[in-house]
């Protein structure tokens, strides 16, 4: 019974996921969610009181999934220049299998700061100090351009992640259909590789 009961609640916040980067949280209903889950409403309420405690447990699961795949890569002892291609391989990818979980993130995180604020304060997330030093001992050793890490860092995943936010102008301005887009977000990511490291003048260890 007890594993039942687990996989109904896997079953609920997974159909609640789809909904909640979907909808986001205005927008999601809690009837729509039980129908996602293939299950009653009533049943629905047992599980999860109330839609506010559903999709803060949604969020924080997304928002854990979000960051650490970032700062994974960030903390890591290689290079800049294998660091920066693995980053945006590894969210390339990331992005690729949970098309929505950017704009389900971002748009939530303006809705309700105070939410996100929360988050970062209860996980302690921020970016590792060791990319910050590295940044600084490369420009010190004179193997780029002077540049200010957090303005680097902010630059980096701005243009890994515009293309998913912006999905629908990029496809529409260009004239792309599902297949062209992909086939687009393939060839951009050794473009953004060269691109950035070209932009601060990276010489190769």
């Amino acid at each position: 019974m007890a594993e039942n009961n687990q996989d109904t609640e896997d079953q609920i916040f997974e159909a609640a996921s789809r909904i909640f980067q979907r909808k986001g949280y205005a927008g999601a209903r809690m009837q729509e969610i039980a129908d996602e889950a293939d299950i009653n409403k009533s049943m629905l309420h047992y599980y999860y009181r109330s839609k506010d405690k559903l999709f803060r447990k949604v969020y924080q699961r997304e928002m854990s999934r979000f960051f650490p795949v970032l700062f994974k890569v960030l903390s890591s002892e290689d290079p800049f220049d294998e660091k920066l291609e693995g980053l945006i391989d590894t969210y390339y990818s990331f992005l690729n299998d949970n098309p929505r979980i950017a704009h389900f993130i971002l748009y939530e995180m303006n809705q309700h700061p105070g939410r996100f604020q929360q988050f970062i304060k209860e996980k302690g997330v921020h970016p590792p100090d060791s990319f910050v030093a590295q940044i600084q001992e490369d420009i010190k050793q004179g193997r780029m351009d002077a540049v200010e890490p957090r303005q680097l860092l902010v630059s980096i995943v701005g243009l890994i992640l515009f293309p998913f936010v912006a999905r629908t102008m990029v496809e529409v301005l260009f004239e792309l259909d599902e297949k062209q887009f992909l086939r687009f977000l393939k060839k951009r990511k050794p473009f953004l590789v060269d691109f950035i490291l070209n932009g601060i003048n990276y010489r190769k260890q």
